[in-house]
This record gives structure tokens, sequence and C-alpha cells, in this order.
């Protein structure tokens, strides 16, 4: 298993799209975080909001790029088969492609965290520690949604092989989710349940909230509770529809 994700990181990341639409997300995000600091007078609290309010579309280039690097790629040339013929079990083929999301998500929201802070302590902004606070765990919830993101994709993906279903199944993820409150309080009977606030996606908004107003351990059980209840299940019931499919070889 280590050895499919080291060749599957490998691979992404030699990818020439893969690399172009990272660094238009980068490029996106560089302009509204460390420009805005700026043009408005080194204010630490602009690059902060710029960085809150723009996250959405680099978030979802990522999201897409990791998708189909990670899985996409594989179901179309139909690699993963052989792969599970040369005696890798479905299993530890779906935890390999979990942790290839996990690795890519990691390693390119830690890139745009580096080069944004540096960029912003070379035009001479920093942050309060409140400040500095939201900035890291907005990068941290976003990596946070879009692991759990793919991951339900994925499951999609391996339960019906197709392809643009999983990648619209994503972008209503990123594009519905948002909305879930709106949506949620046009019926006043449904609203009262606060639903957004318990689906994946709103346990990591309430966690983000926990964080910056000191509460850690309420942040940290909200975020524990979303990966075992939810990613957990999906992770549950991709295994066991994927481990009865039959594979074509």
């Amino acid at each position: 298993m280590r050895r499919l994700i080291r060749a599957d990181i490998r691979r992404i990341l030699k990818k020439r799209s893969v690399v172009v639409l990272f660094c238009i997300a980068l490029a996106f995000l560089g302009m509204h975080v460390v420009g805005s600091c700026l043009a408005y007078g080194k204010d630490p609290v602009v690059p902060v909001k710029g960085l809150m309010s723009h996250m959405g579309m680099p978030e979802l280039v990522i999201g897409l790029v990791i998708l189909f690097g990670v899985y996409s790629d594989d179901f179309r040339s139909m690699s993963y088969s052989s792969v599970i013929g040369r005696g890798l079990t479905r299993s530890k083929l779906v935890l390999a492609k979990l942790l290839d999301t996990v690795i890519l998500t990691a390693l390119m929201y830690g890139i745009i965290t580096l080069v944004l802070r540096l960029g912003l302590l070379f035009v001479g902004c920093d942050f309060t520690p409140r400040l500095s606070r939201a900035f890291y765990m907005t990068i941290f919830i976003t990596v946070y949604k879009t692991v759990g993101y793919i991951a339900l994709s994925s499951m999609i993906l391996y339960i019906t092989n197709n392809i643009p279903v999983t990648t619209i199944s994503l972008l209503l993820l990123y594009i519905a989710v948002p909305f879930s409150a709106l949506l949620f309080s046009l019926n006043p009977q449904v609203k009262a349940l606060h639903i957004e606030r318990l689906h994946y996606a709103g346990l990591a908004g309430n966690a983000f909230s926990d964080f910056l107003f000191g509460s850690a351990v309420m942040g940290i059980g909200k975020l524990f509770f979303g990966l075992l209840i939810y990613l957990g299940l999906v992770l549950f019931v991709t295994i066991k529809i994927f481990d009865k499919k039959e594979l074509e070889f």
C-alpha cells in the first residue's frame, strides 16, 4: 500500500494540469490576501477577511484537481483493477486513495499557507494572535472539508463508476452546502432543528467558531465527531459496496 501511495503522489504531482491549476489558485489567493494588505494600508484585518471571503474558488479548483488526479484517472484507465489483481485488497485500495487525498490536500494547502504568510511578512503585514488563529484555522477547516467532500464523491465513483456524476456530486457539495442554512430556513419547522449545524461542513464551521473564541476542546470534539460519524460512515459504505462489486480485468 505504501508503494501505491508513493507512486500515486509522484504521478499526480508530475501532471502539468495539476501544477498549472494549483498555481492559478495560489495566484488568486495571493492577489486577494497579500494584494489587499497593500491596498488597505497594511491593515492586518483585511488579508484575513480576504482569505475567508475568497477561499471558495481555489477550494473548488483544488478539490477537482485532487479528485481527478487520485480517482478519475485510475477509474478511466481501469488501472485500479490491475492493482487489485496483483494482490492488494479492495479495502486497502480505498484507504490508500483516501490517504492520497489527505497527503495531497495537506501538501497543497501547506504550500499556500507558507507562500501567503511569507508574502504578508514581506510587505510588512503581521497579525495579532486572534487574527493569526483565524488565518490558520480558515485553511485548516478548508483542508478538513476538502477531504470529506472528496471522500463522499469517491463513494459515488466506487458505486457508479461514472466520472461525470462524481464530478457533479463534488460540485454540488461545494456549491450547495454553503447555502444549506438559507435553504433550511425556508421552512420554520426545519429551521428550528438547526440541521445546517449538524452536517459535516456545519460541524467544521462550528468548530472554527469555537477555536476563534478559545473553546479549543469543543472545536476538537466537533471535528473528531465529524470524522468519526460522517467520514467513518462513508468509508464503511464504500468498502462494503466496493467489496461486492464485479470488476473488469
